[in-house]
Protein backbone atom coordinates (compact mmCIF):
# COMPACT_ATOMS: atom_id res chain seq x y z
CA UNK A 1 0.00 0.00 0.00
CA UNK A 2 1.24 3.41 -1.03
CA UNK A 3 0.44 6.55 1.14
CA UNK A 4 -0.14 9.79 -0.80
CA UNK A 5 1.10 12.67 0.67
CA UNK A 6 0.02 16.39 -0.07
CA UNK A 7 1.78 19.77 -0.06
CA UNK A 8 1.83 22.78 1.55
CA UNK A 9 2.14 25.55 -0.71
CA UNK A 10 5.08 28.40 -0.09
CA UNK A 11 4.60 31.22 -2.25
CA UNK A 12 7.99 33.72 -3.48
CA UNK A 13 9.40 36.27 -4.96
CA UNK A 14 13.03 36.08 -6.30
CA UNK A 15 13.79 39.72 -6.74
CA UNK A 16 11.31 41.09 -8.65
CA UNK A 17 10.46 38.68 -11.31
CA UNK A 18 6.77 37.01 -11.14
CA UNK A 19 5.35 35.39 -7.92
CA UNK A 20 5.87 32.21 -7.78
CA UNK A 21 4.86 29.05 -5.78
CA UNK A 22 6.63 25.98 -4.45
CA UNK A 23 5.17 22.78 -3.25
CA UNK A 24 6.84 21.84 0.20
CA UNK A 25 6.58 18.77 2.16
CA UNK A 26 7.94 17.96 5.99
CA UNK A 27 10.01 15.61 6.41
CA UNK A 28 9.32 14.68 9.67
CA UNK A 29 5.20 14.27 8.14
CA UNK A 30 6.41 11.88 5.67
CA UNK A 31 8.65 9.47 7.77
CA UNK A 32 5.39 8.79 10.01
CA UNK A 33 3.24 8.00 6.66
CA UNK A 34 1.71 4.25 7.07
CA UNK A 35 3.02 2.04 4.23
CA UNK A 36 5.76 0.98 2.72
CA UNK A 37 6.08 3.71 -0.33
CA UNK A 38 5.17 7.50 -0.09
CA UNK A 39 3.62 9.28 -3.27
CA UNK A 40 4.50 13.28 -3.35
CA UNK A 41 1.59 14.56 -5.33
CA UNK A 42 2.12 17.66 -7.19
CA UNK A 43 -0.92 20.46 -8.40
CA UNK A 44 -2.32 18.43 -11.43
CA UNK A 45 -2.84 14.83 -8.64
CA UNK A 46 -0.11 13.06 -10.31
CA UNK A 47 3.07 11.71 -8.18
CA UNK A 48 6.29 13.72 -8.43
CA UNK A 49 8.09 11.30 -6.38
CA UNK A 50 7.63 7.75 -5.56
CA UNK A 51 10.23 7.48 -2.25
CA UNK A 52 10.09 4.01 0.40
CA UNK A 53 9.29 5.57 3.77
CA UNK A 54 11.93 3.45 5.05
CA UNK A 55 14.30 5.63 2.73
CA UNK A 56 12.85 9.01 4.21
CA UNK A 57 12.95 7.44 7.77
CA UNK A 58 16.69 7.65 7.90
CA UNK A 59 17.37 10.24 6.01
CA UNK A 60 15.43 12.23 8.98
CA UNK A 61 17.63 9.97 11.54
CA UNK A 62 20.57 11.37 9.53
CA UNK A 63 18.98 14.78 9.70
CA UNK A 64 18.20 14.79 13.37
CA UNK A 65 21.90 13.11 14.58
CA UNK A 66 23.94 15.50 12.33
CA UNK A 67 21.85 18.44 14.00
CA UNK A 68 22.85 18.13 17.70
CA UNK A 69 26.25 16.98 16.73
CA UNK A 70 26.12 20.43 14.81
CA UNK A 71 24.48 21.62 18.14
CA UNK A 72 22.26 23.64 15.72
CA UNK A 73 18.15 22.84 15.05
CA UNK A 74 16.70 23.31 11.54
CA UNK A 75 13.45 21.82 10.12
CA UNK A 76 13.99 19.22 7.14
CA UNK A 77 11.69 19.66 4.08
CA UNK A 78 11.27 18.53 0.51
CA UNK A 79 10.83 21.05 -2.05
CA UNK A 80 9.38 20.57 -5.84
CA UNK A 81 12.10 21.56 -8.07
CA UNK A 82 13.22 19.96 -11.95
CA UNK A 83 17.06 20.39 -11.21
CA UNK A 84 19.01 18.86 -8.28
CA UNK A 85 19.77 21.57 -5.54
CA UNK A 86 19.79 21.81 -1.80
CA UNK A 87 19.62 24.78 0.49
CA UNK A 88 19.54 26.23 3.99
CA UNK A 89 17.20 29.23 4.88
CA UNK A 90 14.01 30.23 6.47
CA UNK A 91 10.64 29.31 6.15
CA UNK A 92 8.19 31.76 8.52
CA UNK A 93 11.06 32.72 10.61
CA UNK A 94 11.79 29.20 11.18
CA UNK A 95 15.56 27.98 10.02
CA UNK A 96 15.02 24.71 7.52
CA UNK A 97 17.21 22.81 5.49
CA UNK A 98 15.57 21.93 2.32
CA UNK A 99 16.36 19.24 -0.38
CA UNK A 100 14.24 19.24 -3.53
CA UNK A 101 12.62 16.54 -5.18
CA UNK A 102 15.15 15.99 -8.19
CA UNK A 103 18.19 16.31 -5.52
CA UNK A 104 15.65 13.31 -4.12
CA UNK A 105 15.77 11.39 -7.36
CA UNK A 106 19.57 11.98 -7.97
CA UNK A 107 20.85 10.34 -4.64
CA UNK A 108 18.03 7.96 -4.56
CA UNK A 109 18.72 5.37 -1.46
CA UNK A 110 22.15 6.37 -0.48
CA UNK A 111 21.96 7.50 3.10
CA UNK A 112 25.74 8.15 3.12
CA UNK A 113 25.20 10.61 0.85
CA UNK A 114 22.02 12.60 1.76
CA UNK A 115 24.34 12.36 5.47
CA UNK A 116 27.32 14.01 3.36
CA UNK A 117 24.82 16.82 1.86
CA UNK A 118 23.01 17.37 4.99
CA UNK A 119 26.25 17.35 7.20
CA UNK A 120 27.67 20.39 4.80
CA UNK A 121 23.74 21.97 4.73
CA UNK A 122 23.64 21.94 8.62
CA UNK A 123 27.44 23.46 8.45
CA UNK A 124 26.27 26.73 6.73
CA UNK A 125 23.91 27.08 9.45
CA UNK A 126 26.51 26.15 12.69
CA UNK A 127 28.86 28.12 11.10
CA UNK A 128 26.71 31.24 10.54
CA UNK A 129 27.16 31.27 7.17
CA UNK A 130 23.36 31.99 6.18
CA UNK A 131 23.31 34.64 8.79
CA UNK A 132 26.19 36.35 7.24
CA UNK A 133 24.26 36.01 3.58
CA UNK A 134 20.97 36.79 4.44
CA UNK A 135 21.53 40.50 3.19
CA UNK A 136 23.13 39.56 0.31
CA UNK A 137 21.03 40.30 -3.02
CA UNK A 138 20.72 36.71 -4.01
CA UNK A 139 18.45 35.99 -0.83
CA UNK A 140 14.76 35.42 -2.21
CA UNK A 141 12.38 36.80 -0.22
CA UNK A 142 9.33 35.32 0.49
CA UNK A 143 5.96 37.10 -0.36
CA UNK A 144 2.56 35.48 -0.16
CA UNK A 145 1.06 32.73 2.30
CA UNK A 146 2.38 29.32 3.43
CA UNK A 147 -0.94 27.12 3.20
CA UNK A 148 -1.29 23.13 4.57
CA UNK A 149 -3.42 21.32 1.74
CA UNK A 150 -5.29 17.79 2.81
CA UNK A 151 -2.44 16.02 4.40
CA UNK A 152 -4.66 14.08 7.13
CA UNK A 153 -6.94 13.11 4.71
CA UNK A 154 -4.02 11.02 2.91
CA UNK A 155 -2.65 9.46 5.63
CA UNK A 156 -0.09 11.99 6.78
CA UNK A 157 -0.11 13.71 9.89
CA UNK A 158 -1.79 17.10 9.92
CA UNK A 159 0.13 19.95 9.38
CA UNK A 160 -2.95 22.15 9.75
CA UNK A 161 -4.09 25.06 7.80
CA UNK A 162 -0.66 27.47 7.82
CA UNK A 163 -1.97 31.07 6.14
CA UNK A 164 -0.89 34.66 6.17
CA UNK A 165 3.05 33.23 6.82
CA UNK A 166 5.92 35.43 5.28
CA UNK A 167 8.32 32.93 3.41
CA UNK A 168 12.16 34.03 2.99
CA UNK A 169 13.96 30.74 1.55
CA UNK A 170 18.01 31.63 1.51
CA UNK A 171 19.77 30.26 -1.82
CA UNK A 172 23.17 31.71 -1.01
CA UNK A 173 26.20 31.85 -2.73
CA UNK A 174 28.90 30.93 -0.18
CA UNK A 175 31.98 32.61 -0.15
CA UNK A 176 35.34 29.60 -0.67
CA UNK A 177 36.08 29.93 2.44
CA UNK A 178 32.66 29.47 3.76
CA UNK A 179 32.40 26.33 1.51
CA UNK A 180 35.87 24.65 2.82
CA UNK A 181 34.66 25.31 6.62
CA UNK A 182 31.65 24.00 5.43
CA UNK A 183 33.34 20.58 3.79
CA UNK A 184 35.51 20.65 7.06
CA UNK A 185 32.62 20.40 9.40
CA UNK A 186 30.40 18.47 7.64
CA UNK A 187 32.65 15.28 7.29
CA UNK A 188 33.53 15.93 11.19
CA UNK A 189 29.69 15.70 11.65
CA UNK A 190 29.41 12.10 9.11
CA UNK A 191 32.19 10.50 10.81
CA UNK A 192 30.87 11.49 14.46
CA UNK A 193 27.70 9.46 13.63
CA UNK A 194 29.19 6.47 12.16
CA UNK A 195 28.55 7.76 8.15
CA UNK A 196 31.18 6.98 5.37
CA UNK A 197 32.86 10.19 4.77
CA UNK A 198 33.64 9.24 1.45
CA UNK A 199 29.67 9.51 0.30
CA UNK A 200 30.92 13.45 0.14
CA UNK A 201 33.49 12.58 -2.98
CA UNK A 202 31.32 10.27 -4.12
CA UNK A 203 28.31 12.55 -4.59
CA UNK A 204 30.45 15.34 -6.16
CA UNK A 205 31.81 12.98 -8.56
CA UNK A 206 28.78 12.32 -9.33
CA UNK A 207 27.83 15.88 -10.14
CA UNK A 208 30.10 16.29 -12.12
CA UNK A 209 29.99 13.76 -14.63
CA UNK A 210 26.57 15.01 -15.60
CA UNK A 211 27.75 17.34 -17.84
CA UNK A 212 24.99 19.73 -19.76
CA UNK A 213 22.35 18.94 -17.10
CA UNK A 214 21.95 22.37 -15.12
CA UNK A 215 22.38 21.90 -11.68
CA UNK A 216 21.44 25.25 -9.33
CA UNK A 217 23.37 23.27 -6.14
CA UNK A 218 26.59 23.53 -8.03
CA UNK A 219 26.42 27.27 -8.90
CA UNK A 220 25.57 27.64 -4.94
CA UNK A 221 28.10 24.87 -3.71
CA UNK A 222 30.68 25.13 -6.98
CA UNK A 223 32.11 22.06 -7.30
CA UNK A 224 34.91 20.85 -9.30
CA UNK A 225 38.11 18.28 -9.33
CA UNK A 226 40.06 20.62 -6.15
CA UNK A 227 37.20 20.65 -4.40
CA UNK A 228 37.15 17.24 -4.55
CA UNK A 229 40.39 16.50 -4.18
CA UNK A 230 40.29 18.98 -1.32
CA UNK A 231 37.16 16.59 -0.16
CA UNK A 232 40.09 13.85 0.23
CA UNK A 233 42.51 15.65 1.60
CA UNK A 234 40.01 16.69 4.41
CA UNK A 235 38.77 13.26 4.72
CA UNK A 236 42.32 11.48 4.96
CA UNK A 237 43.48 14.28 7.30
CA UNK A 238 40.71 13.21 10.20
CA UNK A 239 41.01 9.73 9.32
CA UNK A 240 44.69 9.62 10.50
CA UNK A 241 43.57 11.42 13.68
CA UNK A 242 44.40 9.16 16.23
Amino acid sequence: MRAVAWAMIVLILPGCSVLQSKLLWRARDLAFTPGPRVELLGRDQKSVLSVSTTTIQKVLLAHIRISRTAGTQAELIIVEGNDPNAFAGMVNERRVIGINIAMMKFIGDDIDEYAALLGHETAHWSKGHVEAEDLRSNTIQGVGTLIGVGMAAAGVPAAGLITGLAADIVDASYSRDDEREADAAGIDYMMANGFDPAAAVRLHEKMLKLSGVRIPFLTSHPSGEERIENLKKIIAAKQAQP
